[in-house]
């Protein structure tokens, strides 16, 4: 499987990862059972995140 580099995500000054609810495991895209209450529905970026998340399996933040 290729690894892509996350578009939305990123790394804060603290080195802190913050994910787009777009790219995020519980979000619109991502396949998790239990969603998340804030992005269910959230498909493109830049629409909402949270330092919480997990990224989809294949993105990673440098």
């Amino acid at each position: 499987m290729d690894i892509k580099k996350a578009k939305h995500s990123f790394r804060d000054a603290k080195g802190k990862l913050y994910v787009d609810c777009s790219e995020c495991r519980r979000g619109g895209n991502g396949m998790a059972a239990d969603r998340c209450s804030a992005g269910w529905k959230v498909k493109r970026g830049k629409k909402g995140g949270c330092f919480l998340g997990e990224l989809t399996v294949g993105l990673e933040v440098p």
